[in-house]
């Protein structure tokens, strides 16, 4: 895979997860809530965890 794809895909993935998290905080905030469950911090922390490992390995390889 090219460096120009790599990025490419990394943006999308982190594009998406930003709004993933965007849409877990606005159903809170639209019922009411002035902070997150522990459920809701706990999934937004795995999705994060689950696409910083995913593009860790690619970003490696395009500083090396």
């Amino acid at each position: 895979m090219a460096a120009h794809d790599k990025l490419d895909t990394n943006y999308l993935a982190i594009t998406e997860l930003t709004s993933e998290i965007n849409s877990i905080v606005r159903r809170s905030f639209d019922s009411g809530n002035n902070e997150l469950s522990q459920s809701e911090v706990e999934h937004i922390l795995r999705i994060t965890s689950d696409v910083a490992s995913k593009i860790r390995p690619q970003l490696k390889e395009l500083t090396v």
